[in-house]
C-alpha cells in the first residue's frame, strides 16, 4: 500500500488501483495483474484539464451540454478540482476508497454558475479480482436540478474489438451524423461516437479477453474511439482502447429535486 502526491494506491493479492485526486480519476485497475485501462502516452493530468486515459467523471453535464447556453469545455465540473478521499476499506479480496467534493470547489470555473451553489458529489469505488464498481451519488440540498452524469472509462483492448448486448437499441450516430438501432455486435475499428437511448449490459470482446459493463440506474450508453488521425491521442495508440460509457444524458438527463439525490453505478466485470 501507498500513496503519492499526485496518485493514491493501493495493492493487495487480488491486483491494485490508483486513483488521482484529480477528479477522483481510476488512472490504473489491475485486478489480475494485467492493466484494464488505458491512459494516453502524452497525458498529463493536472488541475483543471482533463486528460484522455482512465475513469473520469462527467457532470454535471456531458460533452457539449445541452439548453440554451453554450459549455465553456466538454464533459463538466467535477473532473477539473481536486478531490478529497474521505472514507476507505481494506479486505482480504479488495478494497473501498470513497471521493467527495462539491460546488464550492468547482464554483471558480466557468459554467458553474449555472448550477445550485450547494451540490454534493460523492464517489465510492470498490475493486477486487475480478470486478470495478463505481458508484457516483449527487445530492442537491435546497433547488431542483437537472444534472447530465456519464462515467467516462478508456478501457484498454486490442482493435478490432466488438461491443455486444446492444440489439434493438436505439442510437444517434455523431461520427456518420445518423440515427438507427443495432442488429448485431458492434465492431470498434475506425472512428465511433453513438449514444444510445438506453443501457443495457454489454461484453467487450478481443482476440484476448473480454470484459462485462452494466449500469444501474442509467438509461444513456456512449461508445467512443478517435480513429485514426483525430489528433487526440499519439500516433496509433486509438488502436489500444475503447471508451463505453453508462450515464444519463442529453434527454435521459436527470432531474433531482429538492432535498433529493441520485446515484449512478457502472460494473467492469472480468470474464
Amino acid at each position: 500500500m501507498s500513496s503519492r502526491a499526485d496518485v493514491i494506491t493501493r495493492t493487495g493479492d487480488w491486483g491494485s488501483i490508483a486513483v488521482s485526486p484529480f477528479g477522483a480519476t481510476v488512472v490504473s485497475w489491475c485486478p489480475d495483474g494485467v492493466e484494464r485501462l488505458f491512459t494516453a502516452s502524452d497525458a498529463s493530468p493536472v488541475l483543471g484539464e482533463m486528460w484522455h486515459g482512465g475513469i473520469p467523471v462527467c457532470a454535471p453535464w456531458f460533452g457539449r451540454g445541452r439548453g440554451d447556453w453554450s459549455v465553456p469545455h466538454p464533459h463538466g465540473l467535477v473532473s477539473r478540482v481536486s478531490w478529497r478521499l474521505v472514507g476507505e476499506e481494506s479486505r482480504v479480496d479488495g478494497c473501498m476508497l470513497e471521493w467527495r467534493t462539491d460546488a464550492a470547489a468547482t464554483s471558480h470555473l466557468p459554467g458553474a454558475q449555472h448550477y445550485p451553489p450547494d451540490l454534493g458529489y460523492s464517489l465510492r469505488i470498490e475493486a477486487s479480482a475480478t470486478a470495478l464498481v463505481l458508484s457516483l451519488r449527487i445530492d442537491s440540498p435546497t433547488t431542483e436540478v437537472v444534472v447530465d452524469e456519464a462515467f467516462h472509462p478508456y478501457l484498454r483492448t486490442g482493435l478490432p474489438a466488438t461491443v455486444s448486448g446492444l440489439n434493438g437499441v436505439a442510437f444517434r450516430d455523431f461520427a456518420a451524423d445518423h440515427a438507427g438501432s443495432e442488429d448485431s455486435a458492434l465492431t470498434v475499428d475506425r472512428y465511433v461516437d453513438r449514444v444510445y437511448c438506453g443501457a443495457p449490459e454489454t461484453t467487450l470482446t478481443d482476440d484476448g479477453a473480454r470484459l462485462g459493463l452494466a449500469g444501474d440506474a442509467a438509461s444513456s450508453l456512449i461508445i467512443w474511439n478517435p480513429g485514426p488521425g483525430s489528433g487526440m491521442v499519439p500516433g496509433d495508440e486509438w488502436r489500444d482502447f475503447v471508451c463505453i460509457e453508462y450515464g444519463n444524458v442529453q434527454g435521459n438527463a436527470v432531474t433531482i429535486p429538492a432535498g433529493g439525490e441520485h446515484t449512478l453505478r457502472t460494473l467492469l466485470q472480468v470474464s
